[in-house]
């Protein structure tokens, strides 16, 4: 599987030579990315995460994108449509990077444009290797299953086991339904969502595992699982949702 390396610089001629780079470094480097798009224009980028609906995407973001939608208020898109993404802003607005925590994207890097090309070259790949590790880490902790607390005991189910996480009726409680049975403990499906790539949102408050899936009725758009449950799905998951399923057979 490669991951999607999308780059939106409004500078025609910074946009080559960021693709280039890249480019050489998927060469000589990893096979693990590709570069799916190059966009001078932030709305070219909004209708690749409509159209595609990537997941875990690694993306470098100008800040100044001399457009209505900023570098931040792009990451702020992204970061709702792509939730695992790695974003990268390569901007001469490093200053901005306190704005970034406020409002939460969770920037990977900052990368200066106006440095030494040896240097930005450097600085570049040695993002990537980041990225690539937490890539990679992420893969282990996928091949592990999922891990949950109830009380003073820690359970490690493998991830075939598990069917789908739900919120509970009770504040800032999960229930789990699994072929072991069900559980409730303290989370937040956001956080299990990064955490477990397995897990794929099919509503605001529902997580499934598309391992258990039994079948899908797009008329009514519900899901039906291994163990007999059936739970509903949001409109908008429909696209992506057949896509997982021809995925996963």
């Amino acid at each position: 599987m490669s991951y999607p390396i999308i780059i939106c610089e409004d500078n025609q001629i910074q946009l080559q030579q960021l693709n280039k780079l890249i480019e050489n470094y998927i060469l000589f480097h990893s096979n693990l990315f590709k570069v799916e798009l190059q966009a001078s224009k932030p709305q070219q980028v909004v209708n690749y995460l409509n159209e595609a609906e990537p997941q875990r995407g690694i993306y470098f973001l100008d800040i100044d994108l001399q457009a209505d939608i900023d570098g931040i208020q792009l990451a702020e898109i992204i970061r709702q449509k792509d939730v695992q993404a790695e974003i990268i802003f390569v901007t001469t607005h490093d200053e901005l990077a306190p704005l970034t925590l406020k409002r939460k994207v969770a920037a990977l890097d900052f990368i200066e444009k106006d440095q030494p090309l040896d240097d930005y070259r450097q600085e570049l790949y040695e993002t990537l290797d980041y990225a690539k590790q937490i890539i990679d880490e992420t893969r282990t902790v996928q091949k592990k299953g999922f891990s949950f607390e109830v009380g003073s005991q820690v359970y490690n189910l493998d991830k075939s086991e598990v069917i789908f996480l739900e919120s509970s009726d009770i504040p800032h409680r999960l229930n789990l339904i699994s072929t072991n049975g069900q559980f409730e403990f303290y989370g937040k499906l956001t956080e299990l969502e990064k955490k477990y790539p397995f897990l794929f949102r099919i509503s605001r408050s529902c997580l499934i595992n598309p391992e258990n899936i039994h079948h899908v009725d797009f008329s009514i758009r519900e899901v039906g699982f291994s163990d007999g449950s059936t739970k509903k799905f949001s409109i908008g998951k429909s696209k992506k949702l057949k896509k997982i399923i021809q995925e996963t057979l």
